[in-house]
């Protein structure tokens, strides 16, 4: 990101970004959908002869401030839980929209409605990413780390498969056997109930620490913005300042060479004359992993 940013690299940024809910499940998808992207398109550029991604970086954000995490303690527990390093996360205080798109470097896909939209068709957008995936790249799912992950995210969208919510699960269902392929019988029902336990233990709590760096009194004292609000009101003051689509990922290898790969809230808010906010800035870089690299949590990528 930085070298985009500093010109370093001619390239394109594609942020996904989970949903305006900020739940744990759409943290997920942002995060596996981003995986299964580059690792996919990678595939096929070396099946093509070809090397990376047509200058494009993909990097999932999250939607809100990395402080807010401390109110998030599902979803942080559940990367703590199946090993993901949460420095190489980016959250939106972290990702200097302003400068990528004043210099259109920057495009942007939100979880649930630019992409994987569920239309009462599924229970959970995981499902939709478990279905795409599991024909003509089954093998990219057999990683550990994002199995648990996906199917997290499946079973807090059902409820664990709850008839009682009124959802058609029928591919819920099937994503779920197949994801639990190669699990003990029991690991469902107990990790379901491990996430939504209320995790208070000092342990844990040392973790959020190390992580996230504030407490939750600062979090709340906290200035900034989610990254949805900060398109609105630039899309506001900054008319014609568009992100540049493009559909092909950035390979993660042009990550490596960087330093570092759920609130509830309102649905992203029409733009209007309200007075900006200012984005917010870059975290300092003595933080040492800014910026994102996949294949450091999955044990993929070049060598």
């Amino acid at each position: 990101m930085k070298k985009i940013m500093s010109g370093e690299i001619n390239g394109k940024a594609k942020i996904v970004l989970s949903g305006p809910s900020n739940s744990t499940s759409s943290m997920v998808a942002a995060i596996c959908y981003t995986w299964l992207m580059e690792n996919r398109m990678k595939a096929d550029n070396e099946g093509r002869g070809s090397e990376g991604t047509n200058g494009e970086l993909l990097v999932p954000v999250m939607n809100m401030r990395r402080g807010k995490m401390w109110k998030q303690k599902q979803a942080a527990w559940l990367f703590h839980h199946v090993g993901i390093d949460a420095s190489a996360l980016l959250f939106s205080d972290e990702v200097d929209l302003e400068t990528l798109m004043m210099t259109k470097k920057l495009s942007i896909l939100i979880i649930g409605e630019d992409i994987l939209q569920k239309n009462g068709e599924v229970g959970s957008a995981c499902t939709i990413l478990t279905d795409n995936y599991c024909e003509d790249a089954y093998d990219l799912l057999q990683t550990p780390m994002l199995k648990k992950l996906l199917l997290a995210g499946i079973l807090l969208d059902t409820q664990n498969l709850n008839p009682s919510a009124k959802l058609s699960m029928t591919r819920d269902s099937e994503a779920i056997q197949l994801l639990l392929v190669g699990s003990a019988p029991t690991y469902r029902n107990s990790l379901f109930d491990q996430l939504m336990q209320d995790q208070r233990d000092d342990a844990f709590s040392g973790v959020l620490q190390k992580n996230y760096v504030k407490p939750p009194t600062e979090c709340n004292n906290s200035k900034g913005s989610t990254l949805d609000q900060q398109i609105s009101d630039k899309n506001t003051d900054q008319e014609g300042v568009a992100p540049v689509a493009d559909k092909s990922p950035k390979d993660a290898q042009n990550a490596k060479a960087n330093t570092v790969s759920p609130k509830p809230g309102k649905p992203i808010p029409t733009p209007t004359k309200s007075p900006a906010v200012t984005p917010a800035k870059a975290p300092d870089t003595n933080r040492g992993k800014n910026t994102f690299f996949l294949a450091k949590w999955f044990g993929f990528g070049s060598k």
